[in-house]
């Protein structure tokens, strides 16, 4: 990759980023009393904060890199593709937000043995780990390798660093300081791509030139290897993930009640709709922006050319910041849902079941801190293996493993005759399915040769997607039908099912006055501090223009964070 050449207005925004982060975290770590606060910000967490948090967390470095190149590529399939978040939000907050959040918990699997059985929750509690941490050590990889090339320092190195600082944040503050900080890796993230796309369109000319710069054999939903039966596994796949993950999922249970959750999931799924064209655009109109990229450089590389090509000096430390503060974002929520399972599901459930809220608070900053080192570890591991297949082989996993680990989950919460043993045969057929779809494609393909194509490989994982979910359905209809359940196990799924059908109360949706306080300052601050950033950034920057978009830029977040209702309201009280 290309290095970046940061001046002193870049390190100011990457640094005090940096420190306003950790800032979050040690703001919030006295508020984490019990397990509930740590791991479910004791369900007081805005609706805006958590559809904006739900947004953030399908995001990180490889989500730019990935989808910018298919959109250079491919063209509009790019924007098809991602957005598939879009139903799936929408989905999410018409059946799944209201389920989880009158499911009344603070960890993504601590119902089922309510629901179905010990076995099942410990089943997986354990079965959606390792594939998770593997993925978030992917990320912070892809992180490492902008923050290596952009600060002059070792990949490992830098894999030390984007792991430690979320590791901290995320240890101190628990959930609230990590949806909190969404909100500000959202600012960095909106600042990115709402740079990069007026400053293409003005590059090109203005919008009617801009738009048909872009070819025309790019104006298709479906490209290359991308046609419809893809796309559609590739949805269903979104679907599940973005409604049944742990980190998603935690968003729905964390507010203070179901008409929250619904509109958490509808305000991510417009972001998602809004933003993804935004931040792609850019990539279809490279051709035009940069003729000889083609040829010289590599597709993957496109979004940093075009930093490189559109900002002016001393403003490619925003983009760094946005980068970096997407995979925090992600890799922050996995590691406090992870964390949240491995205490309540499994260290309380059976290894302390008499432990007091203070020590599981303890707990979960422990096994945090567990998880993360494994994660950095990880992630070195990849960088000294040089594997860049892995990125592939990882999606080609998720495939495999999202329908049996996590379809079971969401289906306990719509489907009342669904049973553990129905849940454990259609874990088990699923898990089947794929390794056998998995081993499969890859003899034919590597029979194939020289005239196995990608659209070939695609499609062939296309199909063993939509196999993996219907064996899993299968299997867990044939296990419900005809394995039988238990007289106790039928009262448990009554029991459950009543309070699923109970809505949230005005005395459990309660926030006080105090916690709303709390949340809003910092946010307050938060906005304030970036403003800051970007005003010093602006006076340090060297380019006139660099100078004039990060000072105006910083002066809109200063008016942005003052508290200028309340400001109004006591000049009115006053005059009364």
């Amino acid at each position: 990759m290309t290095t970046m050449h940061l001046l002193r207005s870049d390190y100011v925004v990457i640094l005090g980023y940096f420190a306003l982060v950790l800032f979050i975290g040690l703001y919030f770590r006295r508020q984490q009393k019990t397990a509930t606060d740590f791991f479910a910000g004791g369900h007081q967490i805005s609706w805006w904060l958590a559809g904006i948090s739900l947004y953030m967390s399908g995001f990180s470095a490889f989500t730019f890199i990935v989808y910018s190149e298919m959109a250079y590529r491919y063209g509009l399939v790019a924007i098809l593709l991602s957005w598939t978040s879009v139903p799936a939000c929408l989905l999410g907050g018409t059946v799944f937000a209201a389920r989880w959040r009158r499911a009344r918990i603070i960890t993504p699997v601590e119902f089922l043995e309510q629901r179905c059985s010990l076995t099942v929750r410990q089943l997986f509690a354990w079965s959606a780990i390792p594939a998770k941490v593997f993925d978030d050590a992917l990320k912070i990889f892809t992180t490492a390798i902008f923050l290596s090339a952009g600060m002059g320092i070792g990949i490992k190195t830098s894999i030390f660093v984007c792991g430690i600082i979320v590791i901290v944040y995320t240890l101190l503050g628990g959930l609230l300081a990590l949806v909190v900080t969404d909100y500000l890796q959202f600012i960095m993230k909106a600042l990115a791509i709402l740079l990069l796309l007026p400053l293409a369109v003005w590059r090109l000319g203005g919008v009617h030139p801009a738009l048909h710069s872009i070819p025309a054999n790019l104006i298709h939903f479906t490209a290359g290897p991308y046609r419809w039966g893809y796309i559609v596994s590739y949805g269903l796949i979104v679907i599940i993930s973005y409604n049944g993950s742990w980190s998603f999922a935690q968003k729905y249970y964390s507010v203070p009640d179901e008409r929250s959750g619904r509109k958490a999931a509808w305000f991510a799924a417009a972001l998602n709709f809004v933003g993804t064209p935004i931040m792609l655009l850019p990539a279809l109109m490279a051709r035009s922006i940069m003729p000889t990229f083609a040829a010289q450089q590599k597709p993957q590389d496109v979004y940093v050319h075009l930093i490189f090509t559109l900002l002016p000096a001393g403003m490619i430390g925003i983009i760094v910041a946005a980068l970096f503060s997407a995979t925090m974002a992600t890799v922050s929520a996995d590691l406090n849902a992870i964390a949240g399972v491995l205490t309540k599901d499994v260290y309380q459930r059976i290894l302390r079941p008499a432990s007091t809220e203070r020590g599981l608070v303890a707990a979960g900053r422990v096994l945090t801190l567990l998880l993360g080192t494994i994660i950095i570890a990880i992630s070195i591991w990849i960088g000294q293996s040089g594997r860049d297949s892995l990125f592939h082989i990882m999606v080609t996993a998720f495939g495999v493993l999202l329908a049996p680990t996590l379809l079971p989950l969401l289906a306990t919460l719509v489907f009342r005759r669904l049973t553990s043993r129905g849940v454990i045969a259609g874990f088990a057929s699923g898990m089947a399915s794929g390794v056998l779809t998995l081993t499969a494609k890859t003899i034919y393909l590597a029979k194939a040769g020289p005239a196995a194509t990608q659209t070939l490989d695609y499609h062939l994982e296309g199909l063993s997607i939509f196999t993996n979910i219907a064996a899993t359905c299968v299997g867990m209809f044939l296990g419900s039908t005809f394995l039988g359940v238990s007289i106790e196990e039928q009262q448990r799924a009554k029991t459950f099912f009543r309070l699923i059908d109970t809505p949230i109360t005005q005395e459990e949706s309660l926030v006080t006055k105090a916690q709303s306080n709390s949340s809003d300052n910092i946010i307050r601050l938060s906005t304030l501090a970036v403003g800051v950033l970007l005003i010093v950034s602006g006076a340090l920057a060297q380019e006139p223009v660099a100078h004039w978009i990060d000072s105006s830029i910083g002066i809109v977040f200063l008016f942005l964070g003052l508290p200028i209702r309340r400001m109004i309201a006591r000049s009115g009280g006053r005059k009364t």
